[in-house]
């Protein structure tokens, strides 16, 4: 499910005055990163962007123009967590 533009601001707002916000929201990642591996291997690079930028102080990460940045990135871990979650419960369920 897309995060309006709106979420993406306050989440960018609380990671960057929040550091107990921040230290959870990677946490939370990084519990979805085996999952949405699976589905999406090519995500990889974008993990590794990922830590990279929860580990540099906030907004001290500079960015190329037009790259995405943690919100944009956990987004897409996000979503293919979900779509590994929910291709498990389709291969798990039996009809009946």
């Amino acid at each position: 499910m897309p995060l309006s533009e709106q979420k993406k601001k306050e989440t960018r707002d609380r990671l960057n005055r929040d550091p107990d916000f921040r230290d959870a929201f990677t946490v939370e990642a990084r519990n979805m990163y085996m999952k949405a591996l699976k589905l999406s291997p090519d995500l990889e690079a974008e993990i590794n962007r990922f830590e990279q930028i929860m580990g540099a102080d906030p907004n001290t990460f500079e960015f190329d123009e037009g790259e995405m940045d943690e919100v944009d990135i956990f987004e897409q871990i996000l979503n293919a967590y979900d779509n590994q979650v929910l291709l498990e419960e389709k291969e798990n369920s039996t009809i009946n």
